[in-house]
């Protein structure tokens, strides 16, 4: 194999690696996964209804990435509201990450057994109940379980939206950009929340943040009921054999086949949806877990851990950095100084990511003779490292030496664009190799995200 990948031992191709051009055909790009002919089948939806479908999940990614910082500007207004120390406040945001990780290693293994699309629409409500419930809240423990509440249901929007939901609908040369268009959602919508509700919370008061978050998830939800069909599908592996085999299952896959599915199941989306029985679920729950035999699912978990805290720590720490002298900016300031430069870097980090990551896909499949290799995605961490590393020394060396903000404002935007690449290229890496079961992988990374922010505290 070219490029360093070594050559598997195995009499089969190691998972993820595929022809993806066609050298005898002018370097034609081979559709993969394969089609069937079935109009049920995913991969044949429209243009338009992938796209209504795709900006359903950038939807859902946008508005549940903002609900976790919404209320650092108003830690303490809360604090004076319900009489409660500063460390308890600091909980509400606790609270909701421990749901998060638990949902993401669930709804992943729940949408494998029932489908992605009632996970969506069950997650969707509680969304817009637990922002009405921290809305209304009249102490502490309400808003707490509230958070807590959220938490739970934020799951599907990071461990299936990014990864099953992407691979269900797209084929693999087009997953890059998508990939790196849902990091962007996800990390923007992070970096720009505590900007615009900070404005909202001195104009109108904290608990209109989840009331207007509550709205934004009721839109949500009404695009989930009309443009997220049910998208998994038990996609029979391509036996190449001779034309026999592969005309038989042509014949099999074109002849009609008649279902009795009654009105209700065909409006709720749910016509395919079977429950699992007790002896498939309990298995079920444990399996992602033996996925950590796996060394790629294994560097996932650590470099998703790693790479993504970066976002968490700078917000946490921008107030003591740039809220005392010398900087001694007020709290608009600083939400602007950690809201804006982190936006700039992580959009153009995720965006040109995913760009480069399908390129590099294509090109290197070509010089490869058509054989494509997961490790091809991995070209776009060289400059997410490189640009983290001058943004983190540069960004130390600023603080130490008093150096203008906008200096720091540079190196926080270097260090948001490693962290938009990096993030792209570890989650498509892990998509292409885990393929069906990319879902738990990410799961499991949420889950060492969380205990990795739990030993930092």
């Amino acid at each position: 194999m070219a490029f360093g990948v070594l050559e598997s031992n195995a009499s089969e191709q190691p998972a993820g690696t595929v022809f993806l051009e066609d050298s005898q055909d002018g370097m034609h790009t081979i559709l993969v996964p394969s089609p069937s002919n079935s109009p049920n089948d995913p991969l044949n939806m429209s243009r338009i209804r992938k796209e209504l479908y795709f900006l359903t999940l950038l939807f859902g990614a946008c508005v549940t990435g903002a609900l976790g910082p919404v209320l650092v500007p108003a830690f303490g207004i809360v604090s004076q509201t319900f009489q409660t120390p500063l460390s308890n406040v600091a909980l509400l945001n606790g609270s909701l990450i421990l749901g998060l990780g638990v949902s993401s290693y669930f709804s992943a293994i729940i949408s494998d057994l029932w489908g992605r699309r009632i996970i969506f629409v069950l997650t969707s409500i509680l969304l817009v109940v637990s922002n009405i419930w921290a809305a209304v809240s009249q102490g502490y423990g309400s808003l707490l379980a509230a958070r807590v509440f959220q938490g739970l249901a934020m799951g599907p929007c990071f461990s299936l939206a990014g990864t099953s939901c992407v691979n269900d609908v797209f084929f693999l040369h087009q997953r890059g950009r998508r990939v790196g268009l849902w990091n962007f959602a996800v990390i923007v919508s992070v970096n720009i929340a505590p900007v615009i509700s900070g404005y909202l919370i001195v104009d109108m008061g904290w608990r209109w943040a989840f009331w207007f978050l509550a709205v934004a998830f009721a839109v949500g939800l009404i695009m989930v009921v009309f443009f997220l069909p049910e998208t998994k599908w038990d996609r029979d592996e391509v036996i190449s054999g001779g034309n026999e085999k592969t005309d038989e299952k042509v014949a099999v896959e074109t002849a009609p086949v008649v279902e009795s599915v009654t009105p209700w199941k065909k409006i709720c989306g749910v016509q395919h949806l079977q429950f699992a029985s007790a002896q498939e679920l309990l298995p079920s729950l444990v399996s992602p877990i033996l996925m950590l035999r796996h060394p790629v699912v294994i560097w996932g978990c650590i470099m998703w851990s790693i790479t993504f805290t970066w976002v968490i720590v700078l917000g946490t720490v921008a107030d003591q950095i740039f809220g005392a002298p010398p900087y001694s900016l007020d709290p608009t300031q600083v939400g602007l100084v950690i809201g804006i430069a982190p936006l700039v870097g992580s959009a153009l980090g995720t965006l040109i990511s995913g760009w480069m990551s399908d390129l590099a896909a294509h090109y290197m499949s070509v010089f490869n003779g058509g054989l494509y290799e997961p490790e091809f995605r991995l070209v776009v961490i060289v400059p997410s490292a490189i640009t983290m590393t001058v943004g983190a020394f540069g960004l130390g060396d600023a603080i130490d030496h008093a150096r203008p903000t906008m200096v720091c404002c540079v190196f926080l935007a270097l260090i948001n664009f490693g962290v938009g690449a990096g993030c792209t290229g570890i989650v498509t890496y892990t998509n292409d190799v885990c393929m069906d079961r990319a879902g738990s992988a990410f799961g499991l990374a949420m889950v060492c995200l969380l205990i990795f922010l739990q030993g930092q505290r």
